[in-house]
C-alpha cells in the first residue's frame, strides 16, 4: 500500500510563529512534522510514499531527500488539495493512505485505520463543534457524508484528514478529481472528491476518539501539537519500551551466556583485540568529572546536556559506542528511567528508553548519577556527527560519552 502526503500549501495562517517556514517543515519534538509523518508510514509497512510539494519546495525536497517520490505542485497559489492529488495520478498503482502534511497524530491512530477492510476514514466523536472542522456524517457505521458546513446536530465527529482507500476507492478519488477538475473546479479541496466517493462507495468510520491528535492551521495548534501531542506519544512509545526491555532478560542472559562462551573460545584462539576503543570529544554546555571508586579509577571527562539540547561529536571509526548517565533527580527511587534519542549526521537513528540505579561507586561535582548505559551504533566508513538528545525521565540532564573503534572487540 503507498502513501501520498500533500504538502503543497502556503500555510499562511501560520506565518506569525513559523516565520514563513513551510508547515510541514515546523518542528515538534526537535524533527520537522514530514518526519514523523514519513516514519510513521513507513514503520507500519506504507510504500512508497509520494509527497506533493509547491510553496518552497526546494527547502521541503532538501528535508526529506530520497524518502519519498515527489511531485511538485508549481501552481499550488491557484490550486488547492484535490489538484495536488491529481497531480499523483500516475504514480498511485493501487490501495493508498493519504493524508495532509498538517496532521500530526498518535501511530496508534494509523494502525487502527490500516487494520479496517475497504476503505477507511479516521474521524474523532469528541470534536465536531467549530465552523473550520471538517465534520462527518454517519450511517452503519459508514460515513455519508463530510465537510465544514454539516450542522453540528447531524455531525458525529471531526475528520482527522486521514484516509485509506482499497483499489476501488482509489479509482474512485481519482475519477471524482478528473471529473471535479476538467469542470474547472481547481480551486477544490481533496474533501470534495471525498465526498463523491463516500455517495457510491462504502468507507468506514474509524472512531480514534481518546488518542492524541493535532491538525496544524494556527499558533495555537500547534502549540498543542508541542506541549500534549508529542508527549502523549512519546509516554506511550516509553512505556512500550520499558515492557520490552523487562521482558526480554531471560532471552538476554541466554544470549549473552552463549556469546560468552563463544567470545572466550575466540579469544582463546586469536588474542586480545588489535586496537582500544578511544574517546571521541564531545560538545555539550559544559565537562563534567565523573570518578569511580572501581577499578576503572582515573576521572572520565562527560558532557552535560539538559532536557532538550544535544550533545555532539565527531566520528571516524564504523563502530561507536553511545554512553550516556541520567543525572538523577532528588528523590529516593530505587530505578530511575530515562528516554534518549541518537542522530547520525543530523538524522533520527534511533531511540531508547534505559531503566538505571544509582551508581554507588561514582562521584561527581553534580551529585548523583546513574549507572552508565551503552547503545550501540554499526557506522559506514567515513566521518559522521553523533548527536545524542535526552527526551523524557526522571531527571533534566544526561551525560553522554562517545567511544569509537574500527574492528569488533569487547565492550568498553
Amino acid at each position: 500500500m503507498q502513501g501520498v502526503i500533500l504538502a503543497a500549501g502556503v500555510g499562511s495562517r501560520l506565518t506569525a510563529l513559523s516565520g514563513g517556514t513551510p508547515k510541514c517543515l515546523v518542528e515538534i519534538g526537535g524533527r520537522p512534522l514530514i518526519m514523523h509523518q514519513l516514519e510513521m508510514l513507513a514503520d507500519h509497512g506504507v510504500g512508497p510514499t509520494i509527497v506533493v510539494v509547491g510553496y518552497r519546495a526546494d527547502e521541503v525536497k532538501a528535508v526529506i531527500g530520497e524518502r519519498a517520490q515527489i511531485v511538485v505542485n508549481e501552481r499550488y497559489a491557484e490550486t488547492n488539495s484535490l489538484y495536488s492529488l491529481w497531480l499523483a495520478r500516475d504514480l498511485i498503482k493501487g490501495p493508498f493512505v493519504l493524508l495532509n502534511s498538517d496532521l500530526f497524530f498518535d501511530p496508534t491512530i494509523l494502525n487502527k485505520l490500516l487494520r479496517e477492510k475497504g476503505s477507511a476514514l479516521a474521524y474523532d466523536s469528541t470534536s465536531s463543534r467549530g465552523r473550520e472542522q471538517t465534520k462527518v456524517a454517519l450511517r452503519k457505521g459508514f460515513v455519508s457524508d463530510l465537510g465544514k458546513a454539516i450542522p453540528p446536530s447531524v455531525a458525529r465527529g471531526e475528520s482527522l484528514g486521514l484516509l485509506k482507500f482499497d483499489d476501488e476507492g482509489a479509482r474512485a478519488i481519482l475519477e471524482a478529481a478528473d471529473h471535479l477538475l476538467s469542470a474547472g473546479h481547481e480551486d477544490a479541496w481533496v474533501i470534495e472528491g471525498t465526498r463523491a466517493v463516500v455517495s457510491q462507495h462504502e468507507v468506514t468510520a474509524v472512531n480514534i476518539a481518546g488518542l492524541p491528535w493535532a491538525e496544524i492551521d494556527f499558533p495555537y495548534d500547534l502549540d498543542v501539537a508541542r506541549r500534549e501531542v508529542w508527549p502523549a506519544i512519546y509516554k506511550r512509545r516509553w512505556r512500550k519500551s520499558v515492557y520490552w526491555n523487562r521482558t526480554r532478560w531471560v532471552a538476554l542472559a541466554a544470549a549473552a551466556l552463549v556469546l560468552g562462551i563463544i567470545g572466550w573460545q575466540a579469544n582463546t584462539r586469536v588474542g586480545p583485540a588489535s586496537m582500544d576503543w578511544e574517546t571521541i570529544a564531545v560538545q555539550g554546555d559544559s565537562i563534567v568529572l565523573v570518578r569511580s571508586k572501581g577499578p576503572e579509577s582515573k576521572p572520565q571527562r562527560w558532557a552535560m546536556v539538559p532536557l532538550g539540547k544535544s550533545a555532539h561529536g565527531t566520528a571516524t571509526a564504523t563502530r561507536v559506542s553511545v554512553e550516556t548517565r541520567l543525572v538523577l533527580s532528588n528523590g529516593s527511587r530505587s530505578e530511575y528511567r530515562y528516554v534518549i534519542a541518537i542522530t547520525v549526521d543530523g538524522e533520527p537513528v534511533t531511540w531508547k528508553s534505559h531503566s538505571t540505579k544509582p551508581d554507588t561507586l561514582a562521584t561527581s561535582p553534580v551529585g548523583r548519577v546513574g549507572k552508565r548505559e551503552r547503545t550501540k551504533l554499526d557506522l559506514a566508513p567515513g566521518a559522521h556527527e553523533i548527536g545524542v538528545r535526552l527526551l523524557d525521565g526522571h531527571g533534566e540532564r544526561i551525560l553522554v560519552r562517545l567511544r569509537e573503534r574500527e574492528e569488533l572487540g569487547e565492550e568498553p
